[in-house]
């Protein structure tokens, strides 16, 4: 009997498996690379989540316009807490500003528009995509038009008027802003101090220090603003949140009156927001017998039986190098600060330090490496009366570059600056 034996020959296999190669090396070529489809779906699913983050902020934006058709700050504030994971600066007090959402650096602009952010910052690693940076990274370009600025004896509290000049800092990324755009700090405290006293010297002194820094280096080429470094820019840096980290009393809210039966100033403390008070309370041995909140016209006392408004306690201080562990940080931040009282610089920040012994309000400094509480450096104004302080202390210029600039070169070799 005759048998067809069929099948395949080795020829025809090895060209099976070639074209089956082939074949698999295309579908891998269209789902990676650049262009692959699985590239393509990342970016889609970046994104949709960029829409939706902006969303959300519009929505809120949307819902804090009063009548007048302004947007109320306090207002959007209380609205932005409403979404979930959203990361706020506190107190937002202009415009524009930035929020953290999913990731994405959200922009509120001053007209109400929202726009997502090209710069993203993780930990001290800051990037767009195309150009990643470090916190700390030399911006050799930026060069700070010569101007000068004048404090008023009237707005520091000091007996003469200051004028304060344009110094060669040069700068360093610190982060990004509230325009999207990137920040420098300058790389050195300036060689000129800035004298705040008393009552007028705290309640003017964080507008002085943003102002004298803007108009003075905030005006560069590449500029859009200029600041004071703050505490909040500090924090940041160290990953710190003083109202659940700090082993102080942050936060708590106090309140005053005099007592005419026990012939002194009482407190009454909340340590939960308001929604709970102590007891009435003597001040420190009942030795005070009258208190003044800086810029209240109302003296409490035995002839102002009033009870003053909730003052709340923001006392805070730690060593710089305990909370930011990279030592090219601290060396930024505490760069020039010695064990000097004038050997330090201002931080624009508000500082109250309320206690049951004593109520001092000042301006908080970076002095002998650490973030310094008024403890050691003195208030500018005591709510039960004293001599007005008198501090003086270098500052530190914070830039906002525009959104859209662009940068060349390396965090070894520094970058410059185009457009």
């Amino acid at each position: 009997m005759k048998r067809d034996d069929k099948g395949i020959t080795l020829v025809a296999l090895i060209i099976t498996i070639i074209v089956l190669l082939i074949l698999a090396g295309i579908t891998i070529l269209s789902l990676s690379g650049e262009n692959g489809i699985l590239t393509r779906a990342k970016e889609a699913i970046g994104r949709s989540g960029k829409t939706s983050a902006k969303e959300r902020v519009e929505i809120e934006v949307l819902g804090s316009y009063n009548m007048d058709e302004e947007i109320e700050l306090d207002l959007l504030e209380e609205n932005l807490k409403k979404i979930e994971g959203i990361e706020i600066e506190e107190p937002i007090t202009s415009l524009p500003t930035t929020v953290v959402l999913d990731g994405n650096n959200i922009i509120i602009n001053e007209d109400g528009t929202v726009e997502v952010s090209e710069w993203k910052q993780n930990g001290f690693e800051i990037t767009n995509g195309k150009t990643t940076v470090k916190v700390g990274d030399r911006v050799l370009n930026y060069n700070e038009t010569t101007k000068s600025a004048e404090i008023k004896a009237t707005e520091s509290g000091h007996t003469v008027p200051q004028e304060i000049t344009t110094e060669n800092l040069g700068w360093r990324i610190l982060g990004i802003g509230g325009n999207g755009g990137l920040e420098l700090i300058s790389d050195n405290a300036t060689q000129t101090q800035i004298t705040l006293t008393g009552e007028a010297g705290y309640l003017n002194g964080e507008d002085i220090l943003n102002r004298v820094c803007g108009e003075l280096y905030g005006r560069g080429q590449y500029a859009e603003g200029g600041r004071s470094l703050r505490a909040k820019d500090i924090n940041k840096l160290a990953n710190y949140n003083p109202e659940t980290d700090s082993e102080y009393g942050y936060g708590n809210l106090y309140k005053f009156k005099f007592d005419t039966t026990e012939n002194c100033i009482q407190y009454s403390m909340s340590t939960n927001k308001g929604e709970s008070w102590s007891n009435w309370t003597n001040t420190q041995n009942k030795s005070y017998l009258d208190f003044k909140i800086p810029g209240s016209d109302e003296i409490l006392s035995k002839d102002n039986l009033k009870m003053s408004e909730e003052v709340e306690d923001t006392f805070d201080t730690y060593q710089i190098s305990s909370k930011i562990k990279d030592n090219d940080i601290v060396d930024m931040i505490t760069k020039g600060t010695g064990n000097s009282y004038i050997n330090g610089y201002w931080l624009a920040t508000d500082m109250r330090v309320i206690t049951p012994q004593y109520a001092i309000f000042g301006i908080p400094c970076i002095y002998n490496g650490n973030y310094t509480s008024l403890d050691v450096t003195g208030p500018l104004y005591m709510a039960t009366g004293c001599t007005p302080y008198s501090l003086r202390f270098y500052f530190r210029p914070v830039v906002t570059l525009e959104a859209d600039i662009q940068l060349d070169g390396s965090s070894q070799d520094g970058w410059r600056i185009k457009k």
